[in-house]
């Protein structure tokens, strides 16, 4: 009997067998690698060549299942016995049953190719004979430096403030415009003597005040003397140099620049205001409560540094470095008034900085220059007067959270036990943990006040911890305190019909009592209308609660109105009934 392979449409036995066809070994590990199969779960057998003393290359014979996908080029071969394997596709002719296979091939592991023939392999490859270790050396390993982290997503943004210290004296020389002493104008004597000719000649106003040298000399009963006597020289100047003649309008601009120059310093202040509001800032005086100005020991009014000792840290009264004040009298109120015009004005420009300096340093109302810094997004130097000279912690928390500040903001919460803002704070930053162990010193504060509804909330809200969310609302239920909506809340959570039928089941056979039956009834009357299916057995509990409920609370059994809308014979009973109790 000679056998022979054919070609078959089909493999009918199970693929074990690879055949890698090279003569170096180096290639047959290097396929097995790229076959990503495991040396343990592998055999190993070179295959002899045609001509004596030659390799054809190796049979990989596979304990388990192959993928066919990995083998690539290399052949796959069908496993006939378990010492007989020929290529994919191909079957034996003539045809033998197993049992004689399995007798022909006993001892050693046989495959049968067209290549090569029936080669027997007796010998499996020695992998350990073939793979030297590689010789070890001992090395001084030297550990770089722990690389900067770098995220892979940016889960919060903060902002690193500076201490509060650092950002007044930045407030202090930066933000503020250097105080000037004006310039100052005095009269030369001949200068005065003109003012004093040009008053003379024009005289005063009925009201007291210099007349306008463009309508000539004024006359009244105050300085009547001196006005008829101008008059008479008015008279006799038109007379010489007419009213309207170039040397007329040279002398009257004369009077009224010698006025200006002459007038007092804080109507020039006041012009300056109105003219150029920034320049004046730089001559400003603050003001006091006791409509007096600060400064030196000298009572004489008169513009120049005044606020320059002062700091953001020394804004009372007694803290700058100065003594002593000024009195402002009938001025205060009006300086007073055109200090809030201008620092309006520079709000509606938006320069937040020039008007929170006009509250602070002029006006000393820290809390509206706060406000204002607020208000134009200046978060940090906002918080940093509320906090230091407004004594507010909690409007400078609220500055540094609008900041993106939160590490300060937090800190500043905590001293002012707002735990729960503590804990939206530490998850806004992806601090779950601490958020939590803040969550619970507000979860506790509830319990004792026996706000159970609210606890639960922020367990299952904030917290994201839906089972103890529950267990407080059952702990409200039991406790009765806000019964009805812990119950109402408990079920309602309850996504699955089935579970819910079951929980109020358990709820009706094991909890209820004389004492929460009524409320139980209104709770189940929501589910009732809420979920067709669990009209029935809910219908029954309520049935069995009125009638418990009857010899005490008549009034109990009109509920059955709610689970009965259709029935009208029943409501009709109700009707009944009611009247005879009456």
């Amino acid at each position: 009997m000679e056998l022979s392979l054919k070609p078959s449409p089909i493999n009918r036995y199970p693929l074990r067998g690879i055949l890698i066809r090279d003569a170096s070994a180096e290639t047959w590990l290097r396929a097995i690698k790229a076959m990503n199969l495991q040396l343990a779960d592998i055999r190993i057998f070179p295959v002899p060549g045609i001509s004596a003393n030659s390799i054809w290359g190796c049979l990989v014979l596979c304990h388990g299942k192959i993928d066919q996908r990995l083998a690539g080029k290399h052949e796959l071969c069908q496993l006939v016995t378990p010492k007989l394997l020929i290529p994919e596709r191909s079957m034996l002719q003539p045809a033998l049953s197993l049992h004689e296979l399995e007798k022909l091939f006993t001892q050693q592991v046989h495959v049968f190719h067209p290549e090569f023939g029936l080669a027997e392999l007796s010998e499996e490859l020695d992998l350990h004979a073939l793979v030297a270790e590689p010789e070890l050396r001992s090395w001084h390993v030297t550990r770089p430096e722990k690389p900067v982290f770098i995220p892979g997503q940016v889960k919060s943004f903060q902002v690193k403030p500076l201490p509060p210290e650092e950002v007044l004296k930045q407030m202090e020389e930066n933000l503020f415009p250097q105080s000037e002493e004006l310039p100052k104008e005095e009269l030369s004597p001949m200068e005065r003597a003109r003012l004093s000719f040009y008053e003379f000649l024009y005289g005063k106003d009925k009201e007291g005040k210099e007349a306008n040298a463009s309508t000539g000399p004024a006359t009244g009963k105050e300085g009547e003397g001196i006005g008829k006597l101008g008059e008479a020289l008015g008279r006799l100047l038109d007379s010489i140099i007419p009213q309207n003649s170039k040397l007329s309008q040279r002398m009257q601009h004369d009077f009224e620049e010698l006025k200006r120059r002459n007038q007092e310093e804080i109507e020039k202040l006041m012009e300056l205001f109105k003219n150029n509001p920034e320049e004046a800032l730089k001559y400003a005086v603050p003001l006091d409560d006791n409509h007096s100005s600060r400064g030196g020991e000298s009572r004489e009014f008169n513009l120049s540094k005044r606020w320059s000792d002062f700091s953001l840290a020394n804004l009372h009264p007694g803290s700058g470095s100065g003594s002593g004040s000024i009195e402002l009298s009938e001025h205060y109120k009006r300086l007073q008034q055109q200090y809030n015009e201008t620092a309006e004005d520079l709000i509606k420009k938006k320069d937040y900085h020039k008007a929170a300096f006009v509250y602070m340093k002029l006006l000393k109302n820290v809390h509206k220059a706060a406000s204002t810094l607020e208000e134009g997004k200046l978060y940090q130097e906002a918080a940093t007067i509320w906090l230091k000279h407004a004594n507010n912690k909690q409007k400078a928390a609220e500055c540094y959270e609008k900041g993106r500040m939160t590490e300060e903001a937090i800190e500043l919460y905590k001293e002012l036990k707002q735990d729960e803002k503590v804990g939206d704070l530490y998850v806004s930053i992806h601090k779950r943990k601490e958020a939590n162990i803040h969550y619970e010193l507000v979860v506790d504060d509830y319990r004792t006040k026996d706000q159970y509804l609210k606890a639960a909330i922020l367990y299952r809200e904030k917290m994201l911890n839906f089972p103890g969310s529950q267990e407080l609302l059952l702990e409200g239920w039991r406790k009765e305190k806000d019964a009805f909506n812990c119950l109402n809340n408990y079920l309602s959570n309850i996504g699955d019909v089935k579970a819910l039928q079951q929980e109020i089941r358990t709820i009706y056979s094991r909890e209820l009592t004389e004492r929460n039956s009524p409320v139980f009834l209104q709770v189940i009357k929501h589910e009732y209308s809420k979920h067709k299916e669990l009209e029935e057995p809910i219908r029954e509990m309520a049935y069995e609660i009125v009638a418990s409920q009857m010899a005490h609370n008549k009034a109990i059994v009109n509920e059955l109105k709610e689970f009965n809308k259709s029935d009208k014979e029943i409501h009709k009973d109700l009707m009944r009934y009611t009247q005879r109790r009456k």
